[in-house]
């Protein structure tokens, strides 16, 4: 140790401060490029969509009736933040960006404390946690989401933070001692109990990975002690910690729903996704779904009310998703395990599968992203031969083997996409940390062959694995998001040509239909508008928003019984906000043939869903006073 030491401590002591400086500066300047931008205050639905409900949890509003539908964890976070701070995104930028920094400190304490626990001469402990912080740092994903209203940053944190304290506990639970942190001895038990708090707070953001840890972990902490009576109590305390996480949304789906349901009620549908005949390994939606999270949970709704005649609760509808998933395994189960296969592929493949936020759109905006220069292809390269090497050694191959193996099985049980994907990449920068400092060793110990192996074997998984095409990546979403930017700034031709791009790269997606016609119905090219707007219709018929707006069109070219048929259908389908504009866009409809008593009509059923609403109420007098 003391040779390793002689070289590493002013690295540590320089280096290690001057990183999170430089990370800091690029942290800083990537706000203020995103919020001088036309694009820092545009939202995907995903983002509305949590912007609006942590909006009302702040104000007191709560969630919607049913089932919690969604990961609570992000919007408790951000209705926080709102409460302390409002709601301008810069504060939860700021706090997102000053989460990503504390996530490097505890990548840098992974790499050290894991190859200390490791106990090999040729693994360095400063220089690997050096090297893992620099890669953290330089990680251009991970800036990309702490400047996006999405989860993603916390669970990367939260990841960390639960692997960090396992390694911390690892060698303790085999030795009988007392686990140290910075300098200080903590009990074992309050460690343990840390871990399940983490764990169980990470399954409230992203289910698919931290609910496989929920038994593994306890499992672990039972058999590293000895099977003995110091492994129940670990175990039984970290089981404790994760429960008081996990009870309060569990007690509350089953208040709504009468059923047990772990966090939220539409794991079915991704499942689906992930695992139907046809999937690719990628986030496709079946044909007629929108592909935002909020549509999609309306519409798997909608089709498995359609197919089953009957109505269905989103707990019910998950369960159905899951049975016609399972149901598509049984039926070809050669061509899933094919499939999985493909998944592996994928998880290990450098491809950055975009789901939401598209880091070459953001690049244009914030230049400041160039600078980070770490693509998951070189991260990946290494990160599975250090994953084989922690194996070959058996230092600690079990706790790696949880961790890495709950990140492959989530994207193994759904899909690949860079936001599921992520939360593993602390714990793979640090695998590939401990294999490049384990190289680096065997050269200065003059193992040459060692090391001319290790470089031949990073430079194959680099070639022909993490750096391969695999898949083609639909880059609609990206111009949809850029379309929407210029949209809301009034440059309409812009706009145009970003739809227009989207359509031609995804003729077959119900919104990029919809945006284009919807712009080109600004720039009044009526018939053309109308073509997108019947195209779109004809995918997904069961979209009322999309049949209001499409009457409203066809309304406008003098086609007024079309109108009306799409209104009504409308109204057979929506909820209170469709039906309700629906019954609007009749009563105008009636009104407008002359027929009063029905106009009147429908303006009363519309004042059942909004009783209080002056102007309804108004226009009911008025139109009464006509009949009379």
């Amino acid at each position: 140790m003391t040779k390793n030491k002689k070289y590493t401590f002013n690295a540590v002591s320089i280096v290690l401060p001057a990183l999170l400086v430089v990370a800091a500066v690029i942290r800083v300047l990537f706000i203020i490029q995103i919020e001088r931008s036309d694009i820092g205050a545009v939202l995907p639905l995903d983002m509305m969509f949590y912007r609006e409900l942590a909006s009302g949890i702040s104000s007191g509003a709560g969630i919607s009736g049913g089932a919690i539908s969604f990961n609570p964890l992000y919007p408790v976070f951000l209705a926080g933040v709102y409460r302390l701070f409002g709601e301008a995104m810069i504060w939860t930028r700021i706090l997102q960006s000053v989460t990503g920094i504390l996530t490097i400190v505890l990548i840098y304490a992974m790499g050290r404390r894991f190859a200390l626990n490791m106990g090999d001469q040729r693994i360095d402990p400063r220089l690997t946690g050096l090297i893992a912080a620099f890669a953290s740092a330089l990680y251009p994903q991970f800036l990309l989401y702490e400047g996006s209203l999405l989860a993603t940053t916390l669970v990367i944190f939260i990841f960390s933070a639960s692997y960090l304290m396992a390694l911390i506990v690892d060698r303790p639970l085999a030795e009988g001692s007392v686990p140290v942190i910075a300098g200080r001895e903590v009990p074992l038990w309050i460690c343990c109990l840390l871990l399940g708090l983490f764990i169980g707070a990470g399954a409230l953001g992203r289910p698919n990975i931290f609910l496989l840890l929920v038994p593994a972990i306890p499992l672990w902490l039972y058999f590293r002690s000895g099977r003995g009576r110091r492994g129940l109590i670990t175990g039984a305390v970290c089981l404790a910690g994760m429960i008081a996480m996990l009870l309060p949304p569990v007690i509350y789906n089953a208040a709504q729903t009468g059923k047990f349901v772990p966090v939220s009620t539409h794991g079915g549908i991704n499942f689906y996704i992930g695992n139907r005949s046809g999937a690719t390994g990628i986030y496709s939606p079946p044909e007629g779904m929108r592909s935002d999270m909020r549509g999609l949970i309306e519409d798997a709704r909608v089709v498995a009310e359609r197919e089953t005649g009957t109505r269905m609760t989103d707990a019910e509808t998950s369960d159905y998703w899951m049975a016609q998933a399972r149901q598509s395994i049984s039926s070809d189960p050669v061509g899933w395990m094919r499939l999985l296969g493909r998944k592996l592929l994928l998880f290990w493949n450098g491809t950055e599968v975009s789901d939401i936020v598209e880091l070459s759109i953001f690049k244009r905006e914030c230049p400041i992203l160039h600078s980070a220069i770490v693509p998951f292809s070189l991260i990946s390269a290494f990160a599975l031969p250090g994953l084989i090497l922690v194996f070959l050694l058996k230092k600690g191959r079990w706790l790696t083997g949880i961790f890495a193996g709950a990140a492959i099985a989530s994207i193994l049980l759904f899909y690949t996409n860079a936001r599921y994907r992520i939360p593993s990449v602390p714990v793979l920068i640090v695998l590939g940390a401990v294999f490049s400092v384990w190289t680096l060793g065997t050269l200065r110990s003059r193992e040459w062959k060692r090391g001319v192996v290790a470089i031949l074997f990073v430079a194959f998984v680099f070639f022909f694995v993490s750096n391969r095409n695999m898949v083609f990546v639909d880059k609609s979403a990206a111009y949809t998001f850029l379309g929407n930017h210029f949209m809301q700034t009034g440059e309409i031709e812009k706009g145009e040509k970003a739809f227009a791009e989207a359509y031609r790269l995804a003729p077959r997606l119900v919104m990029t239909n919809i945006n284009y016609g919807r712009a080109l119905l600004k720039k009044g090219e009526l018939e053309e508008s109308r073509l997108l707007y019947d195209r779109a219709y004809r995918i997904q018929p069961d979209f009322p928003m999309l049949a209001i707006e499409y009457g409203s069109l066809l309304d406008q070219m003098g086609m007024k019984d079309e109108a009306v048929a799409l209104y009504m259908s409308a109204l057979e389908m929506g909820r209170s906000r469709d039906t309700l504009l629906a019954c609007q866009l009749l009563s105008r409809s009636a009104y407008d043939a002359g027929r009063t008593e029905e106009a009147a009509s429908w303006v009363r059923r519309a004042l059942k869903i909004v009783p209080g609403d002056k102007r309804l109420k108004g226009l009911l007098l008025m139109l009464e006073q006509g009949e009379q």
